[in-house]
């Protein structure tokens, strides 16, 4: 009985990991309706064009403008909506900004 226990509770363990990656993975609903929308092999968005601003890494990418995705759903770039500070760089609005696939700051317009 205690092989159950632990086997479904290490099931359980599993099943809330898998949900909870994929609920920071942004989906179709950003893109504006009718826009042209990639996705990765996997099913997770690679880009679109955004309906609306949308926050991500405590930046806000600009309505309108492409964004893009790594396959694991990391921000790979977008054009921001306003100034904001990264790692002690300065980036500006309405400019683009890129990210490794880790979340560390690749550049961006200062």
């Amino acid at each position: 009985m205690k092989i159950i226990k632990t086997l479904f509770f290490q099931i359980l363990v599993i099943t809330s990991l898998l949900v909870s990656f994929n609920v920071y993975a942004a989906n179709q609903s950003i893109c504006n309706p009718g826009a042209n929308v990639v996705l990765h092999d996997n099913g997770l968005l690679k880009s679109c064009q955004l309906k609306d601003n949308y926050d991500v890494n405590n930046i806000t990418c600009k309505n309108d403008s492409i964004i893009s995705f790594y396959s694991n759903g990391e921000l790979e770039s977008c054009i921001l909506y306003t100034d904001v500070t990264i790692s002690n760089s300065n980036c500006k609005a309405d400019a683009l900004i890129y990210f490794f696939v880790d979340g560390n700051l690749k550049s961006c317009m200062k």
